[in-house]
């Protein structure tokens, strides 16, 4: 979505990085597991944000994501890192802002390729997190590390080879971080409780946000969440549990209300702009969007089923772009900090979308209706004429009688 200049000017002017994306949006790189992607996959409908992801796991066996199957041997995998990831530095470096990986095949990314994403981080200012899973830290399961790479040389930690933990409690250490503190931990929500994660330790000159209790009495406390800034200027950061599991934890499927907010706080914070601390009127606002965006995907799809059935969409259509023009006004409000505003401005373009859906709907019953009765055509012609059929032979059995001789006599 292309922002008036004057946004980026007045988002420029709160910060003191230097973002790749000139229309003010923060530019995420996302290697991984693109199944195990939340708050990620969620965030593409922030206007904050401009989200590539690049498929880099060997582990996704279902494909239970919006991708194709990948195998174990890694070639479907190596064939989407080569499809997807941007092909030179120049193509990185000026159109990203923070990256992501998280549950990333380190042989499948390949080595010129972590040379390329580790350079932005040292020298074009790129934040980048680290997430656990089997596939990143020290790996499991025979998985290839990541500690002796040229991305494990900015991580705060250090690698302990095939170590994944199941089990432990995630405890804050420093509650006045920024980002920490622009999260409810207090609430302790499920994914605290089970803190699958990947054993590290901690380099000199890290700073420890959170640990990890064992939570059977036994065992060492390891680091949970760990962040420092290197030398280029860049914040990295290392979360040890897969990332997708504060969306949801695995055992009882259990959502985290803040899960879309740890994303993008974390985003924001490793792109060197203010944390909004505000967390209930900024959580507002972002639920507002992705309701809006949510609904009218549905539409659209509603739209397309109309269409098969020669409906006139037209008027749908027509209030479709008054929405999305609406959308446009309000975007502003949002990347300036305006929380208040972008959310009163984004509750009326979902008061529009009502009465979008509205009308929406009474044209799929009009069409259903015609489905329906098409059917009753359909189903009750073929009763009558079996009926007919059935009591000509059955009843008055003048077939048979006109017959004198059968091969059976």
């Amino acid at each position: 979505m292309r922002i008036f200049p004057i946004i980026a000017i007045i988002l420029l002017a709160v910060s003191s990085s230097v973002w790749a994306l000139e229309d003010g949006r923060i530019g995420v790189l996302y290697v991984g597991c693109i199944t195990r992607s939340p708050p990620f996959w969620t965030m593409r409908t922030d206007p904050l944000f401009s989200i590539s992801f690049v498929q880099a796991t060997t582990r996704d066996w279902g494909a239970w994501g919006p991708i194709q199957q990948v195998d174990e041997s890694g070639e479907a995998t190596r064939r989407m890192v080569r499809l997807y990831m941007p092909r030179t530095y120049k193509q990185y470096s000026e159109n990203y802002d923070v990256l992501v990986i998280a549950n990333a095949n380190r042989h499948a990314v390949g080595g010129n390729n972590i040379e390329m994403l580790a350079r932005g981080v040292r020298e074009a200012g790129i934040g980048f997190v680290m997430g656990g899973g089997w596939e990143t830290f020290g790996g499991n399961a025979d998985r290839p590390p990541w500690g002796d790479s040229a991305i494990g040389e900015l991580l705060p930690t250090e690698d302990v080879l095939q170590a994944y933990i199941e089990w432990g409690s995630l405890i804050i250490d420093e509650e006045e971080h920024e980002f920490i503190r622009s999260l409810p931990w207090h609430e302790k929500p499920e994914f605290m409780m089970v803190y699958w994660h990947n054993q590290v330790t901690l380099k000199p000159g890290a700073q420890l946000l959170a640990h990890v209790e064992s939570s059977f009495g036994f065992g060492t406390n390891d680091p949970g969440m760990v962040t420092w800034e290197i030398p280029g200027g860049s914040r990295v950061f290392a979360i040890t549990a897969e990332i997708h599991r504060a969306c949801m934890a695995e055992e009882i499927g259990e959502y985290w209300e803040y899960c879309l907010d740890l994303g993008s706080n974390l985003v924001i914070y490793l792109d060197k702009r203010p944390v909004p601390q505000d967390l209930a009127l900024v959580h507002a606002v972002r639920e507002k969007i992705f309701e809006i965006y949510t609904r009218r995907g549905i539409v659209v799809g509603l739209i397309s089923f109309l269409d098969a059935f020669g409906a006139n969409t037209m008027q749908i259509e027509t209030d479709l772009d008054e929405v999305d023009q609406a959308i446009k006004l309000a975007t502003p409000l949002y990347l300036q900090l305006q929380w208040e505003e972008s959310l009163e401005a984004f509750r009326k373009v979902g008061e529009m979308m009502r009465e979008i859906e509205s009308g929406a709907m009474r044209f799929k019953d009009r069409a259903l209706l015609w489905v329906y009765f098409i059917e009753w055509l359909a189903v009750t012609g073929t009763a009558l004429i079996a009926g007919v059929i059935l009591w000509s032979i059955m009843v008055r059995r003048r077939l048979y009688r006109e017959v004198k001789r059968t091969k059976f006599r």
